[in-house]
């Protein structure tokens, strides 16, 4: 097990890509292997293929577009659904050119990690990588700016920090340092049931429903 740790740290991370646009694909694949400690590993083009390809490629990170129509269907949430339920610790970056806030919440309380706009992929994508690849939620500036004015995210709806209380704090405070839940855990010497309870109670506290808009809370607050 040590063996195999030691051997990923060494290698490239290793990136899977889905998307019904062959054009898009290779704009994709362009994009993240200007950097060598990037390798993309596998290519699908339909939900059907990117369920099947999960299954049998080894990969790090999913880089996926929302709407894959397949026949009569694309529902995009029931295929992240599928995604996250068969493979909860894979960390998912979500790109789409849609623009709704109600369906950037939906995305983000299925568990996805990363949430871009296709119009500024090449700008971010790169740095979206180096933060879900350290299970850090990473969102794009001009969707956060649809969040906000919709109210899902911003001072005028968030409750004031100093509703938490000190230990509440001081795990939130770890979590914005790219900490996980095991290591704030190990650090403060208490139980991962302990410090998740006290996550989930400072982000209901603060009325936030899902790790991207704590992070999100946190890095606007000058406390990541």
């Amino acid at each position: 097990m040590t063996e195999r740790k030691q051997a990923s740290t060494s290698s490239p991370l290793r990136i899977l890509l889905a998307d019904d646009h062959p054009i898009f694909l290779i704009g994709l694949r362009v994009v993240l292997e200007r950097d060598p400690g990037l390798r993309v590993v596998g290519e699908a083009s339909s939900p059907q293929d990117l369920l099947e390809l999960l299954q049998s490629c080894a990969c790090e990170v999913l880089v996926t577009d929302f709407m894959m129509p397949v026949e009569q269907q694309s529902d995009g949430l029931r295929m992240l659904e599928s995604v996250t339920r068969q493979h909860p610790h894979l960390p998912v970056v979500v790109v789409t050119m849609l623009n709704n806030a109600g369906l950037f919440r939906s995305i983000l309380d299925l568990g996805v990690m990363g949430l871009l706009s296709k119009a500024s992929l090449a700008a971010e994508l790169p740095e979206a990588i180096a933060q879900v690849r350290h299970r850090r939620p990473y969102v794009a500036n001009s969707i956060r700016q649809t969040l906000a004015l919709a109210g899902e995210v911003g001072e005028h709806r968030l409750g004031d920090q100093e509703q938490l209380s000190p230990r509440e704090l001081e795990v939130t405070r770890l979590l914005a340092a790219g900490r996980t839940v095991g290591e704030i855990a190990t650090q403060l010497c208490r139980s991962k049931q302990t410090v998740s309870a006290q996550k989930v109670s400072a982000m209901r506290k603060l009325g936030l429903s899902n790790d991207a808009a704590l992070f999100l809370y946190l890095q606007e607050h000058g406390l990541a």
